[in-house]
């Protein structure tokens, strides 16, 4: 029988007014009545081998039964890093100490994931949750670890318009459908600009 390190299970027997004893108590425990098994401290794995002990009386000797038990370790997810904010048009990447897992957003329409890579892409301004799985094996759990990740809305420099070319003693004016930003020249020596116009 296979049970995580942090759950317990009970062995049995058809006959009755034995005692069961361990092989390895570092690994597990089983109560000598009961035949209830305790993994040793929520975390150790291996395979133990359990033994149930039926007295001999009258010249005969004792009788036992033996059944294994495998402990398995229970998923961890490590701990996970990475940039958590973002632009919509950019990406980041988060990673875990622990290898394997599975990447997955919780909106896709703020921020997706690839599932294996952890590399965030942005969408559109917002928070998502970003989960990683590791799976249980041998009866233990699925881990899990989540990190919420900020979307911040690119910037867009809209539309420009307005005259081209000017006289060297004259003026034009640009202007664009987006707001609240600064106008600039390359070449101040030819032509400067008004900051906010």
């Amino acid at each position: 029988q296979t049970i995580c390190a942090n759950q317990t299970t009970t062995f049995t027997s058809t006959s009755t007014g034995g005692t069961w004893s361990s092989g390895n108590t570092s690994i597990a425990t089983i109560n000598s009545t009961s035949g209830l098994i305790s993994p040793f401290n929520g975390v150790v794995s291996g395979t133990v081998t359990m033994t149930y002990t039926k007295t001999g009386t009258g010249g005969c000797s004792n009788a036992t039964a033996t059944r294994d038990v495998t402990i398995t370790a229970p998923a961890t997810v490590g701990t996970i890093s990475g940039t958590l904010t973002l632009c919509s048009n950019g990406t980041t990447t988060l990673s875990s100490t622990v290898s394997g897992g599975t990447w997955v957003s919780s909106n896709t329409n703020v921020a997706t994931v690839n599932s294996t890579s952890g590399v965030v892409s942005g969408v559109a301004a917002g928070s998502a949750t970003i989960t990683y799985t590791i799976l249980g094996t041998g009866g233990c759990s699925n881990a899990t670890g989540q990190r919420t990740v900020t979307v911040t809305a690119a910037p867009n420099a809209g539309t420009i318009s307005g005259t081209n070319a000017i006289c060297s003693n004259g003026t034009t004016t640009l202007t664009t459908t987006a707001t609240g930003g600064s106008w600039s020249s390359d070449n101040t020596g030819v032509a400067t600009i008004n900051s906010t116009n």
